[in-house]
């Protein structure tokens, strides 16, 4: 049986205990996020996929990376760490107990046994007491990612391909791993990108119940493969999960044709709002590119950095 650490100088309050998340605990810590997300950023922002892709990364284990504070039989908090990245939320109604410190605590002390030499972690900007919490604890500001929001009332603007740039959609069985190592080139620009193996992309993006290739966009020139826009259409609207366009072909406006070709189906079907994340350290010029595709800035997450060596 997995043990919760429990470090002396944070203790969770009366009634209240922690233990591993388990794949029953799928739908109310979704719906924790949810009610964090509200509470935090006005809106919910998690679905179901989302947790479980998490809790599918390879190498990824619920009894030791992800801890559930219970009270009541209900869960109160959720954090997990792996890989040298932390995530924790407290339900708005128990915020100020004490919960968030020791879920800092736990995230922290289960990085360092995991070897872990830095350990990053994130929240919504709006989150002050997070962040002074942060600060006390010894952590650094670090990057920022940015959710950017596309409303979409009418038709997108259509598509302009550069000459000799054709679309299709995606086949799985020609293309995934033709796809993923074009992404992998393409976020090694990106600062603090880790590099994915395949098997994890498959498990985070393949398997994922919202998958549909026919929202999976290929740019190719001369049947060579320069970019991708890798979408999906959920209960919250739609999401660019990934796009990438290869070095070598930036700035002949691939990525803005991928994204208008990709708005353009979701409004084709009903989607009214698309979002996607972009990283303050990115350094292609993704978000010029999306102010120029239309989105805007929704909210501001940002991340602090701790040397635990």
């Amino acid at each position: 049986m997995s043990v919760v650490p429990q470090r002396p100088a944070s203790r969770l309050p009366a009634g209240v205990e922690a233990r591993p998340a388990r794949a029953g605990d799928l739908e109310a810590v979704v719906g924790l996020c949810n009610r964090c997300d509200v509470a935090d950023l006005g809106m919910p922002d998690t679905e179901v996929d989302d947790i479980r892709a998490m809790w599918r990364r390879p190498g990824y284990d619920l009894d030791r990376n992800s801890v559930l504070v219970v009270a009541g039989g209900q869960p109160v908090g959720y954090g997990d760490v792996f890989e040298g990245e932390g995530f924790g939320m407290v339900d708005p109604g128990w915020r100020g107990r004490g919960i968030g410190g020791w879920l800092a605590g736990w995230i922290e002390e289960l990085a360092g046994r995991a070897g872990d030499r830095v350990l990053e972690v994130s929240a919504p900007a709006s989150d002050q007491a997070y962040a002074e919490l942060m600060r006390r604890s010894g952590y650094r500001p670090g990057r920022s990612t940015w959710l950017m929001r596309l409303d979409m009332d009418e038709p997108p603007p259509l598509p302009v391909w550069p000459a000799g740039v054709e679309v299709r959609t995606f086949d799985r069985e020609a293309d995934a791993r033709a796809v993923h190592r074009l992404v992998q080139d393409a976020f090694a620009d990106i600062g603090n990108q880790p590099p994915r193996s395949y098997e994890f992309w498959v498990e985070t993006h393949l398997e994922r119940s919202d998958f549909d290739p026919g929202l999976w966009f290929l740019a190719a020139d001369g049947g060579e493969l320069v970019g991708v826009n890798l979408a999906q259409s959920g209960p919250l609207g739609g999401y660019v999960a990934q796009l990438a366009v290869r070095r070598d072909q930036r700035g002949r406006g691939i990525g803005l044709a991928l994204l208008r070709h990709g708005f353009g189906e979701l409004h084709r079907r009903g989607v009214r709002e698309v979002y996607l994340d972009v990283d303050s350290e990115n350094r292609t010029g993704a978000t010029r590119l999306y102010e120029r595709a239309g989105m805007r800035v929704q909210h501001r997450y940002d991340y602090w950095v701790k040397n635990l060596s």
